[in-house]
């Protein structure tokens, strides 16, 4: 609390005189008495409530004597003051992620944690505008330079975790768009957010910054895979600890009707380990589970859907032996075929081949090792990967490349070599190996085995099995000439609808859906994407612009106009006390 105007002080003379003036007059109280004989009794009721009746004399005195106080408070033009956001006007970021559903540790989400913080700050606007901007694959503004205070609110309440990768540079590119040349304070709120990877050059924006400040226990199944062998169903499961400490879980793998596996497993602090389980019953999908309470349960189960599969794989006998026994050991039909009978084939089946001329005489989905129609040429560098279901189980980093054949334009690289492409996907989804066997080291890592499995699942889908999506991805798909496709979970819970023509779009809440059309049904897999399984500390800081000041704002708030209010209803009761006793008087 404070006073804007110290000098108007001298004016409490004005009272003080009052005060003194009441003091020293003189002051007679008439009392007709019928006689003295009541005198006493008189007295007695004078003495019984001395303290109302003197109230009741001198009311308007006192009235007086509080207006004049509170005319002299009004002249000193007393405020108080409260924190406010620094800035002409704020922006928010929010983390929309899966990650942000991580339990904190009063087992509160912490994005409930932010959405309370972003409440608490709205108070502190002082009527300046808020920008909302959530995070993910297209960042949204849910709120543009809004002043209305209860908008605001109602805004942040309906916010929801998308889980989609929080694409948080993107965010940031997105959200420069606001500043204007103005004096902003953008705040980030998140689980981890370095101060490297903030826009750091505006010196009139201030950055603040909301993360996961307490450390949090996490196991993760990182990875799930299932193959049909000619023997059940053959899995490959991974766990991640990413705590500090020894950590023991049980594993449950189960199909739709029971469950098939159920092991305790122990992980060592800050490791990954590779289950497999062979010999499984056939099924739909299987379910994968870890039984253990961590903060952050959304990576604690995982499902595949088992489509119908190609178990046949035909080898051009031109290609190295060490391809044939890699999918040998996948339990598969293998077949070496003649490289002149490659084109003959008849049989459903993968077909490993070098011969690219065969592409257009053949629909068979096909690993392309190498290229007979071009020469390769020397490379030198370290292998690169994206994120593609290829490398779910097969790391490639560490393999050694001499040489590679060269790309094709329309392909999408998904590996390379320094700067050169290594592996690339057709636009109908065949695989291009822009190497031979023999011109890396590859064979002698245990990722060829896993790397051939992941292959032969890729190539190998059914036509009712659309395929995994990451939450809320959106994609062109042909579905068929049906008017419209409704999508279910697999416990029949109707979710939206998407007409054919229009872009399809995946749920937003990992887990198996199913897609229904009058008799037709296609399935499809929703998952987190790898980084969504990570769950690291972050840091709360600010970051303030050279032309934005350090120290916290505050808005300043006048007791003025409550002051008027008090004098005008002192005003009316003094009147109504004048006017009961009589204005002669």
């Amino acid at each position: 609390m404070g006073i804007n105007q110290l000098s108007y002080a001298w004016t409490a003379i004005f009272p003080i005189a009052v005060l003194l003036y009441y003091f020293f007059r003189k002051k007679y109280v008439k009392k007709s008495v019928s006689s003295t004989l009541f005198w006493r009794e008189a007295m007695k009721e004078t003495k019984a409530s001395p303290y109302l009746q003197h109230l009741q004399r001198n009311a308007l005195f006192y009235l007086q004597m509080i207006a004049m106080l509170l005319l002299v408070l009004t002249l000193l033009q007393p405020y108080w003051k409260t924190k406010a956001i620094v800035g002409e006007q704020i922006v928010f970021i929010v983390d929309t992620s899966a990650t942000m559903n991580v339990h904190t540790n009063n087992s509160t989400p912490l994005f409930e944690e932010h959405k309370e913080k972003m409440l608490q700050l709205v108070e502190q606007l002082s009527g300046k505008p808020l920008t909302l901007i959530t995070t993910g694959n297209e960042p949204a503004v849910l709120l543009r330079q809004e002043l209305n205070t209860e908008q605001m609110i109602k805004e942040i309440n309906k916010l929801e975790i998308s889980y989609e990768a929080e694409n948080m540079s993107k965010s940031l590119d997105f959200a420069q768009s606001f500043f204007q040349n103005k004096a902003t304070s953008v705040y980030v709120f998140t689980d981890k957010l370095d101060r490297q990877n903030l826009p750091l050059q505006y010196e009139n924006v201030s950055w603040n910054i909301e993360a996961l400040e307490v450390n949090s226990t996490n196991v993760s199944i990182k990875r799930f895979g299932a193959t049909e062998t000619v023997n059940g169903i053959s899995t490959l499961i991974q766990l991640e600890n990413q705590s500090d400490k020894e950590t023991k879980t049980e594993l449950t793998i189960s199909n739709e009707e029971k469950k098939l596996v159920s092991e305790i497993v122990k992980l060592p602090p800050k490791e990954t380990i590779t289950l497999s389980f062979d010999e499984l019953v056939n099924s739909n999908y299987l379910r994968a589970y870890i039984d253990i309470q961590d903060s952050y349960l959304l990576d604690n189960e995982t499902i595949v859907f088992m489509q119908e599969q190609l178990s046949n794989v035909f080898i051009d006998s031109s290609i190295h032996s060490l391809v044939r026994t890699a999918f040998q050991s996948l339990d598969i039909n293998v077949s070496s075929v003649p490289s002149e009978q490659v084109g003959l084939i008849k049989e459903e089946g993968i077909i490993v081949t070098n011969q690219f001329e065969i592409e257009d005489d053949s629909e068979r989905p096909t690993l392309y090792i190498g290229r007979n129609d071009t020469s390769p040429k020397e490379v030198n560098g370290i292998v690169h990967i994206m994120e593609s279901p290829l490398f779910a189980f097969a790391d490639l980093s560490d393999i050694y490349v001499s040489s590679v054949y060269p790309p094709i334009d329309d392909y999408t690289t998904i590996a390379t070599v320094g700067e050169d492409p290594f592996i690339q996907i057709s636009p109908s989804g065949d695989i291009l190996i822009l190497s031979d066997i023999q011109m890396t080291d590859w064979p002698l890592s245990p990722t060829f085995p896993l790397f051939m499995w992941s292959v032969k699942e890729y190539l190998s889908a059914g036509s009712d099995y659309i395929g995994a999506f990451t939450p809320n991805e959106r994609k062109a798909l042909s579905l068929g000439a049906t008017e419209e496709w409704e999508i279910y979970t697999m416990n029949d819970e109707y979710e939206y609808t998407i007409e054919n023509g229009g872009k399809f779009f995946a749920p937003s809440k990992p887990g198996l859906y199913v897609l229904r059309s009058n008799d037709v049904e296609k399935n499809l897999s929703v998952v987190l994407s790898q980084e969504e399984k990570v769950i690291d500390k972050g840091k709360s800081y600010k970051v303030s612009g050279q032309q934005m000041d350090s120290k916290d704002e505050h808005q300043f708030h006048s007791f003025v106009p409550y002051l008027l209010i008090l004098l005008v209803l002192l005003f009316v009761i003094e009147w109504e006390v004048q006017r009961r006793r009589g204005f002669t008087s």
